[in-house]
């Protein structure tokens, strides 16, 4: 194993592989570009929601179609007013932890979030993510405010 890096300000000529292509992809995607995201996932990449309030039914997403469906359903439900911003990663040959801090916004629901993201890679994408959130309280207040974890599931 590789000795891992940290920190969103180091150069890139020091990072870990893993973390370059992620911080890429990442920052890609925020800027409208999927491209180098997409690359990233295998049709077999699996993502796990970790007691993060969404429905019984999204905390498995099976497959890179699945994932892709489910976060066009989470952008529209926030109207364009979600974001992540990175706050900080982490790397080796393994996986890449990343703190991402979420807002958006349900007409006068605030979501707040900072969601811990821990990224199995498999021959230099990811294989596995698991999402983890720091404030179960605020996400419970937020899906109160919008009628419950129901209110997502019934965008299509």
């Amino acid at each position: 194993m590789t000795s891992p890096t940290t920190s969103t300000t180091t150069s890139t000529g020091t990072e870990h592989p893993h973390v370059t292509a992620t911080r890429t992809a990442f920052l890609a995607a925020q800027q409208g570009d999927v491209g180098p995201f997409d690359a990233m996932l295998p049709t077999d990449f699996v993502m796990i929601n970790h007691d993060n309030g969404v429905p019984a039914h999204l905390h498995v997403i099976d497959g890179k179609d699945a994932f892709f469906a489910f976060y066009g359903q989470w952008l529209t439900f926030f109207g364009g007013t979600f974001r992540q911003d990175l706050e900080a990663i982490y790397g080796d040959d393994e996986r890449v932890v990343m703190l991402v801090h979420e807002t958006g916004r349900v007409g006068d629901a605030v979501f707040d979030n900072l969601a811990v993201y821990l990224i199995a890679m498999r021959d230099g994408r990811w294989a596995q993510l698991d999402t983890f959130d720091r404030d179960r309280e605020a996400n419970d207040r937020f899906w109160a405010a919008v009628g419950g974890p129901e209110a997502l599931a019934a965008i299509d």
